[in-house]
């Protein structure tokens, strides 16, 4: 029997619940039933409570995943916005279109602004906690540094995003901190602090997590460990690094380019070869997400699915973004409508509805309850992605080897080499506006568009001019979002000052 762990806010009373790994399809699930609780000491003090509590730590970022905290840095750039009916809805679903137009609801108030800080900082805390106890436990010294390996990899997750949203934010550890405690939280560290504890945490999580194919499906792995420290070297502009990084997944033997871009979206082909890391979902209680019904594709009984409307959808910009004969484009983006029945649906005089819509969430196989319920997993990391990231490295080192890797994607999407289709090699400059334009065509709502944007220094200029809900209200302060107010009233090492600014 397996346990996992589930923290309220920083106490530490821990949810102990029976896991079971469930092998369906393949073998991807984290199946987490509630049992009882104990203390910290109690749970990590033997192999089997030490699995169990970082098995607590993916339930978190589960948890954060499953729902609208998901499009934040989608909505809100050239490549995602709400739908027209969003804002009319009143209440939470205005603070959801603040995010997308950044309008005078993003604020410290915005409920999910609110909500994806809380969420974060809970995986952080159950991170921080299997961090300080695992050494104490009596399961071999490989066991303990793959599970705290694994450990440090999603708290590297949670703050590699929180500060790219954020900035510099409080940086609780394993490390005891009186001080902390008593003030209830810490003080906002820099940006550089924040990155130092991330860069240390990915190195040692490559040092001693097992590579793909040999560790458990759905746990980090080496290779994930890898991608993300060469997307947080290109972050901080450090090619040199990136690089280094990054080379060894070009060349290895546990991961490639599935032939076939459509594939990638079926839920038959989850924790595939392409894949680095993926949040796993399944139809147990409180397991799935309601990402299809978000991006309208919520129908279930035929093989067309998608009802059209809702939530959250492509930008013209994105879904014109394709070349003639890209395979990406009927994978990515729906552009036709269907009823329960499978029937064609002209949705022609309901605004937004009848636009083009986000497929890649689509469930079609009937192995999802409903839209609203999926089980299908979510990508955070895939080979494709490494790709195009080394690509930009090696543009920016004015490396020429770097069009290689761009055409291996565009290969992949059924389209000449770039240099053939457009009749000249790209200087410097242009293939950095199209690693930019081919990274929203590959990887378009997986969650990275708003951090690629701002990494690029063109998250202002892109989403004022694609995104026309944005265009009257977004400006330079927007290059962060605003820290939680509920973080101000519950932690005492913050002052006015430490808001960002505008906010």
């Amino acid at each position: 029997m397996l346990t996992i762990f589930n923290f309220a806010k920083q106490r530490l009373t821990l949810l102990v619940a029976l896991v079971t790994l469930v092998a369906t399809g393949c073998s991807k699930k984290l199946d987490i039933t509630p049992e009882t609780f104990v203390s910290p000491e109690e749970l990590y003090k033997d192999e089997q409570g030490a699995i169990a509590g970082v098995t607590g730590i993916y339930r978190k970022l589960l948890e954060l995943n499953s729902s609208d905290y998901y499009f934040i840095g989608i909505v809100g750039t050239d490549e995602g916005k709400t739908s027209s009916f969003v804002p009319t809805w009143g209440g939470y679903w205005q603070h959801y279109d603040g995010i997308n137009s950044y309008n005078s609801l993003l604020s410290a108030q915005n409920q999910l602004i609110q909500g994806f800080w809380s969420s974060s900082y809970k995986g952080i805390v159950n991170a921080n906690t299997a961090i300080k106890y695992i050494p104490s436990s009596s399961a071999s010294s490989a066991v303990k540094n793959r599970l705290i390996g694994e450990a440090k990899f999603l708290r590297a997750v949670f703050y590699f995003e929180l500060v790219q949203f954020f900035g510099g934010v409080p940086l609780p550890t394993e490390v005891e901190d009186p001080v902390a405690d008593a003030n209830g939280g810490k003080p906002r560290s820099t940006e550089a602090e924040v990155y130092s504890l991330i860069i240390a945490d990915l190195n040692f999580a490559i040092s001693n997590l097992a590579s793909k194919g040999t560790a458990e499906t759905g746990r980090a792995n080496k290779e994930a460990a890898q991608a993300l420290l060469g997307k947080v070297y290109l972050t901080r502009k450090d090619y040199t690094n990136a690089k280094s990084t990054l080379q060894p997944l070009m060349s290895a033997t546990t991961t490639r380019l599935m032939t076939n871009y459509a594939d990638l979206f079926k839920e038959v082909n989850e924790n595939n070869i392409e894949s680095l890391f993926e949040i796993q979902y399944s139809n147990e209680n409180n397991n799935t997400n309601n990402i299809a019904n978000t991006t309208g594709g919520w129908h279930i009984s035929n093989t067309h699915s998608g009802g059209g409307g809702h939530v959250a959808i492509p930008t013209d910009y994105y879904s014109n973004s394709f070349e003639n004969g890209d395979a990406r484009k009927d994978a990515s983006i729906r552009y036709q409508f269907y009823d329960a029945s499978g029937n064609v649906v002209d949705y022609w005089w309901w605004a937004d509805v009848t636009k083009p819509h986000v497929k890649k969430y689509d469930i079609t196989e009937g192995v999802s309850l409903n839209g609203g319920l999926s089980s299908r997993n979510l990508y955070y990391l895939r080979y494709a992605d490494a790709i195009l990231m080394y690509a930009e490295t090696l543009n920016e080192l004015n490396d020429p080897t770097a069009l290689t890797w761009l055409n291996k994607i565009r290969n992949r999407a059924q389209l000449a080499n770039w240099e053939t289709a457009f009749g000249h090699t790209p200087t410097q400059q242009e293939l950095r506006d199209e690693l930019l334009k081919e990274r929203m065509r590959e990887l378009g709502f997986e969650g990275w568009r708003w951090f690629d944007l701002k990494r690029t220094g063109k998250l202002i200029d892109q989403v004022k001019t694609y995104n026309p809900d944005a265009t009257p209200y977004m400006t330079t302060k927007n290059l962060l979002f605003p820290i939680s107010a509920k973080e101000f009233e519950l932690n005492r090492s913050l002052g006015p000052g430490d808001q960002n600014p505008g906010f």
